[in-house]
């Protein structure tokens, strides 16, 4: 709102000197909200909430957990890092992008010899006419890496939970969402395990990197309790219950590939793509061969090579 402002008060005119005092102002308004926006997500509180919540659900077990300490959390939320940078670099891009692309669609308007409302409506959008404007692919980008942000930090929060109760944890797994929009980086990752050191386990062979993997993941990390019997309790162990998928509540211990298993072929080939689909069906390769070593998506060549 305050850019479209902006552009109807002072692009009287396409005058060298006005057109790059109105870009310097711009500038300055977005630079504002992104930092503003940067320091709204209250990212401590969401560490020690996500880290309160993880010690509850030891309790249904019957296991009692300690909390990680206050600095322990504090210090996982500044060391927090998505895709290879802070969040604070993130805002700052995008912060960046929407800058450049502004001048750039008033620069190309004035060019054109458009009129101010046609300028405006560049920037802006405007529904009626069809015209999606540079604002919604900031909203949503915006939206990625809020989300992403949280994620990060609930993620390292339970890993520290985790943790800190090595007593009663042998380590963490992969929880991917069972539906028709999970990446194929967590659909190779759905069920990977690793020891509180990182270490692969029970079969996993992928290197343990962190969630989120990638920007909007959805996955999590759920703990590997120890059994009654390694903690020296004779009582009978707790059923793995249910968890959510499009298909409605299924077994907790469902792997990906049972669960791709009770679709049909269809929702398959959607999912991974139809040669990814037919390697998989044909047994040529497994869901955990979709990425490298490195943790990487494969390319459909790449995987027919291997």
């Amino acid at each position: 709102k305050e850019l479209r402002v902006k552009l109807m008060g002072e692009l009287t005119d396409f005058s060298k000197a006005r057109v790059n005092k109105l870009l310097k102002e711009a500038y300055a308004i977005i630079g504002n909200y992104y930092g503003e926006l940067n320091t709204q997500l209250d990212l401590p509180g969401i560490a020690a909430h996500v880290a309160n919540t993880t010690v509850q659900s030891f309790a249904t077990i019957g296991l009692d957990a300690a909390i990680p300490t206050e600095a322990v959390l504090r210090a996982l939320v500044n060391t927090s890092i998505i895709e290879g940078a802070p969040s604070s670099a993130w805002w700052a891009k995008q912060s960046e992008d929407l800058q450049f692309k502004f001048a750039a669609q008033v620069r190309q308007g004035i060019a054109q010899n458009e009129t101010v409302m046609d300028i405006v409506r560049r920037v802006a959008g405007s529904p009626r006419l069809g015209t999606p404007g540079i604002m919604e692919v900031s909203r949503r980008n915006a939206f990625a890496l809020v989300h992403s942000s949280v994620q990060q930090v609930a993620n390292d929060a339970r890993l520290a939970t985790f943790k800190a109760n090595s007593d009663v944890v042998n380590g963490v797994r992969q929880l991917s969402t069972l539906d028709g929009h999970t990446s194929r980086i967590c659909i190779a990752y759905s069920g990977a395990s690793y020891d509180l050191e990182g270490n692969p386990i029970n079969g996993t062979t992928l290197p343990m990197g962190s969630i989120p993997r990638h920007f909007n993941c959805r996955s999590t990390w759920v703990a590997i309790t120890r059994t009654y019997k390694e903690l020296g309790v004779n009582i009978p162990e707790k059923s793995p219950g249910t968890r959510a998928s499009d298909l409605g509540q299924i077994p907790a211990d469902t792997t990906f590939a049972e669960f791709l298993g009770r679709h049909d072929k269809a929702y398959v080939d959607e999912l991974l793509g139809p040669g990814r689909a037919n390697l998989w069906r044909d047994g040529k390769i497994t869901l955990s061969d979709l990425v490298n070593g490195q943790g990487r998506e494969l390319t459909l060549d790449q995987l027919k090579a291997l």
